[in-house]
């Protein structure tokens, strides 16, 4: 609807209440899906189990992937479960990670007793990216499973 200004004389178009609330509505909607599709593109669930040398889980470990992509360094973690299992994350929960090659470090799991001197269930050579000696692809549309297993 148009309407012309007493004062100035211009004519100027009322979107009125009505117009106004549905074009904040597309915005809004528009900005919704643009985060969901382009916030973070093509993370890759990536899903595994670590285990110590006698088969037995590495429970209350964490897993973190390291990378370089496009000048920025990229990370994932994921916590190992009773069963040893881990579900990788980047922004959010089980959200998966980035194609691209990673290194990778496992962390022992948290000291329970601090009076009691720490033993890592594991060589503590997998703390580090340099020292760790583990590297994973992950792949674009494939399953991303890495099994991990660590040693005295």
């Amino acid at each position: 609807m148009k309407f012309k200004c007493r004062k100035t004389g211009t004519t100027r178009l009322d979107l009125g209440h009505s117009s106004l609330r549905y074009l904040v509505l597309v915005c809004n909607l528009v900005l919704v899906i643009w985060c969901f599709t382009g916030c973070k593109p093509g993370l890759q669930p990536v899903r595994g189990k670590v285990t110590l040398a006698n088969g037995k889980p590495a429970a209350g470990s964490q897993v973190v992937f390291e990378s370089e992509q496009e000048g920025k360094k990229m990370s994932a973690r994921g916590d190992v479960r009773d069963d040893g299992s881990y579900e990788l994350s980047t922004f959010k929960p089980g959200d998966g990670v980035r194609p691209g090659k990673y290194k990778v470090q496992v962390n022992p799991p948290a000291m329970v007793n601090a009076e009691a001197a720490y033993v890592s269930p594991f060589n503590a050579k997998y703390s580090s990216f340099q020292t760790s000696g583990l590297e994973f692809e992950v792949k674009a549309g494939q399953k991303n499973e890495f099994p991990i297993q660590v040693t005295k």
